[in-house]
């Protein structure tokens, strides 16, 4: 994924899922993008995509910090579970093809299940 790809993606999501109240692009530069997708005035997304390593994290963020996530580093996924967002889960699958669509629909369960929203 490219970061005009990934901005696209963003961009699309913010247009069509109903949890995302804005869009920020925190940070650019030649090789590397950091967003912000807002969900409630305490919890947000933020996406990191570094074109040079093929590094993507995605990760939902509390007041406390990270609650949820998924990375990518040097080929391989893991995930951060909710229940313990510091540990590190390697996965066997990796992520579709519109990973920030995938991404927000785990947020949405997490967030209903755990009644956050």
């Amino acid at each position: 994924m490219s970061i005009d790809d990934l901005l696209i993606e963003a961009q699309e999501a913010q247009q069509q899922i109903w949890l995302i109240r804005a869009l920020n692009v925190a940070e650019r530069t030649n090789a590397t993008v950091t967003v912000r997708l807002s969900l409630t005035s305490d919890l947000f997304v933020q996406i990191f995509l570094s074109e040079r390593s093929g590094r993507f994290s995605l990760a939902l963020i509390g007041p406390a910090g990270r609650l949820y996530g998924r990375d990518r580093e040097h080929g391989v996924w893991h995930r951060h579970p909710f229940e313990q967002p510091d540990h590190h889960e390697p996965t066997s699958e990796g992520m579709s093809p519109r990973p920030i669509h995938q991404f927000m629909a785990e947020v949405e369960q997490i967030l209903l299940e755990n009644d956050l929203i």
